[in-house]
């Protein structure tokens, strides 16, 4: 199943890194990082003009995706839900950065911004707006960590949004398609004419949602969302979270792509950051049961090569003007074949529905009492 409408970006893709994750021995093999990703593309001091807003950038995947967008010379914004955190990660960047000599002064702002409050999203979405007129790239990091993805964050993580979550809502609805999904879409929603304002002919912006290969666990149910007529299951409620994602950044593509306002969707791999220590024996049965596995455990990669996807889609050459596709392994994903072991890579049949993506986009507009866009 081709997605739609990504045909020419097909015939793009150069496949530049695939043979580097042919064979994976695991973390700090040959795959690449995202300090790799900036230099192959000649990006180092090269994006002065541009301006960056990062959900979720003080901690884990966050912190190396902001190191690394900060050596292009743009100036990056990310988001923290404890502000003084945050302050100590961008102090601790600004040290790192400037003891390099890069050849433009490094750019780092911290956003204070909860993606549990409505109110907290629209703050600092005024907050943001009210220091940048100009926004060229958002990605919507915050709120991937899950043990699905074999990224298994410490016990501080900024969002939890983890499919061992017991149910429970948020803003009016169910945490993790809130966090995931929800409070995402309503940041875009606010920052959307700004997105829009600032992309050029030279530099279309962009949007990158990150998804997870947890897509696969379950397709997308509409409706429903609260769980009010089914019984909940905290990983299938997970799963059909990052597929929201992904359908969020091919219907965005589609209503914007004509505009230059672009999308992609992207899974980082698999990553250890640390045990977290709030498990429950379901969760931690599952993490061991996917860890015994050997190509889970060679596919695993460091924090710096987690990154490298996510920097990839965000700055990466070969993909200006282009979206609505979904990215893992530094390159366009194929559809997963199906006789293909639990856990590798490639997207299920799921992951591209276009009456599906347009319904959520509705319900989500109302959902947010947005009203139509």
């Amino acid at each position: 199943m081709r997605p739609m409408g990504t045909a020419k970006l097909f015939t793009r893709d150069s496949k530049r890194y695939a043979s580097l994750y042919a064979d994976p021995k695991g973390p700090g093999d040959d795959r690449p990082t995202s300090l790799q990703i900036i230099k192959d593309n000649d990006l180092v001091g090269k994006l002065a003009d541009k301006t960056v807003l990062l959900t979720g950038g003080s901690n884990g995947l966050g912190i190396d995706e902001v190191r690394n967008l900060a050596r292009t010379g743009a100036k990056v914004f990310f988001t923290a839900r404890d502000f003084a955190k945050g302050q100590r990660v961008r102090d601790e960047l600004l040290k790192e950065l400037k003891s390099e000599s890069l050849p433009q002064e490094p750019q780092i702002e911290v956003i204070e911004l909860d993606l549990d409050s409505v109110e907290s999203i629209k703050r600092g979405a005024e907050e943001f707006m009210s220091k940048s007129d100009k926004l060229h790239i958002l990605v919507n990091n915050a709120g991937q960590y899950f043990c699905l993805d074999l990224l298994v964050d410490n016990a501080d993580s900024e969002i939890q949004a983890i499919a061992n979550s017991p149910f429970k809502l948020v803003a009016g609805y169910e945490s993790q398609l809130w966090v995931n999904h929800l409070a995402h879409f309503y940041l875009f929603q606010l920052l959307k004419p700004l997105l829009l304002k600032s992309s050029t002919p030279s530099f279309n912006s962009r949007v990158i949602a990150v998804a997870s290969l947890a897509h696969t666990m379950a397709p997308m149910q509409l409706g429903d969302y609260n769980y009010e007529e089914r019984e909940y299951d905290e990983f299938v409620a997970y799963a059909r979270s990052k597929t929201a994602n992904m359908w969020f950044a091919n219907e965005l593509e589609r209503k914007y792509g004509s505009q230059g306002l672009h999308a992609i969707s992207v899974h980082p791999g698999g990553i250890r950051t640390g045990l977290q220590r709030s498990h429950s024996e379901k969760a931690a049965a599952m993490i061991e049961y996917y860890l015994a596995m050997p190509h889970i455990q060679n596919s695993m990669m460091s924090v710096e090569q987690g990154s490298a996807s996510i920097v990839l889609a965000a700055v990466g050459k070969e993909y200006e003007g282009v979206g609505g596709f979904y990215m893992e392994n530094c390159g366009v994903s194929p559809a997963t074949a199906e006789d293909a072991p639990l856990g590798s890579p490639g997207y299920k049949p799921w992951a591209y529905d276009k009456d599906g993506e347009q319904q959520l986009w509705r319900d989500s507009l109302e959902m947010l009492k947005l009203g139509e866009d």
